[in-house]
């Protein structure tokens, strides 16, 4: 019997795609493609996705399918399996738009041609923050969590893999660089204090960062 372990996976970036086949936990084929952020390039990245694996691997011998997880309800750390309502969140925009809402879709319009299932792993609503992390200025506004969880988590798991302890006993500081900046603090297996990427921290090559707020109003 085959063993079913050729995984398919999918970062769609606001303007890159990189993919990946692993064999067996093992980094087979990668590829990065540039393009625009735009839902509407949808259909573009799948095919062209598409014809990139028919070209390097039998497509029909993927098993699993993993796209990056994009903007979704607060949810726990982990793997989730791509459902209609993820899709539907996603496609529609429920809260809010991101390149990373691709990935989910992509794997699923995979997941529905090769009768594979279909997943999306620490998307970047992951929500582990302590209640005093949530605390701003004004007691009706709460701080959200929206951070670069995918990889927060795999460096920090690879991290304790490397010094042979387990993740979930360690304290770090986990950075991510890149056209946005997250900066979070893992407690014991949980990001318990992290930048909003998407509206705090440190400016960057596609992010403002935070601003003087009066300075802001004059403009």
């Amino acid at each position: 019997m085959k063993n079913r372990n050729n995984i398919l996976v999918i970062n769609p970036g606001s303007t890159s795609t990189k993919i990946a086949i692993f064999v067996n936990n093992q980094l087979h084929k990668k590829a990065e493609f540039t393009h625009d952020s735009s839902i509407n390039q949808l259909d573009y990245r799948y095919n062209l996705i598409k014809r990139w694996v028919e070209k390097e691997f039998n497509l029909k011998d993927i098993d699993a399918i993993v796209g990056r997880g994009g903007l979704l309800k607060p949810i726990k750390s982990g793997v989730y399996k791509i459902n209609k309502k993820i899709v539907t969140d996603l496609y529609k925009a429920k809260y809010g738009e991101h390149a990373s809402n691709l990935g989910a879709l992509i794997a699923d319009k995979f997941s529905k041609l090769l009768k594979a299932p279909a997943f999306i792993v620490d998307p970047v609503t992951v929500d582990e923050l302590i209640p005093e992390a949530r605390i701003t200025g004004l007691a009706s506004i709460k701080r959200k969590s929206i951070f670069h969880a995918l990889n927060q988590k795999a460096v920090a798991k690879r991290f304790a893999e490397k010094i042979k302890k387990p993740y979930r006993q360690l304290n770090l500081i986990v950075a991510h660089l890149g056209g946005g900046i997250t900066i979070g603090a893992h407690k014991a297996g949980k990001v318990v204090e992290v930048n909003n990427g998407l509206e705090e921290g440190p400016f960057t090559p596609e992010r403002a960062g935070n601003l003087p707020i009066a300075e802001l109003i004059k403009l």
